[in-house]
């Protein structure tokens, strides 16, 4: 983005739009999903799953489908926005990059975030072992 962000890129950025709300939902589900497989703490609230197991009386597999689709939407959330204000693709693209960035963190339904130990081969082949050119 370098050092000069346009006065329309910093509205956009701080605007919480479409897509910013749906890089928030993608980090949101993919930490409630792998946190749910994890099990749940003394103090710690209601996550996402819980509370659509609650509300809709369901099983958690189906919770788990209803809740991935949702991240899938807000993924085409996201998606859209490059296209939809391509002026302001270098401001976008920083969104997508962190919802992106997700995938690392959460893949697998792996909390990477909390249990670091679950990103030392994707480190390791990324900055250790790297594919040669």
């Amino acid at each position: 983005m370098g050092d000069i962000v346009t006065k329309e890129e910093l509205e956009w950025a701080l605007g919480c739009t479409d897509a910013v709300r749906a890089c928030a939902v993608v980090t949101r589900f993919m930490n409630d999903l792998a946190a749910f497989k994890q099990g749940k703490n003394k103090y710690d609230v209601h996550s996402s799953v819980e509370c659509y197991i609650s509300e809709y009386g369901v099983a958690s597999d189906v919770a788990f489908a209803k809740i991935g689709s949702m991240i899938e939407d807000a993924w085409k959330t996201t998606n859209q926005a490059r296209f939809e204000r391509p002026e302001l693709l270098p401001a976008i693209q920083r969104v997508v990059n962190i919802t992106t960035s997700m995938m690392f963190w959460y893949d697998d339904h792996k909390d990477a975030f909390t249990y670091s130990n679950c990103l030392e081969g994707t480190i390791r082949r990324l900055f250790v072992d790297p594919i040669p050119f």
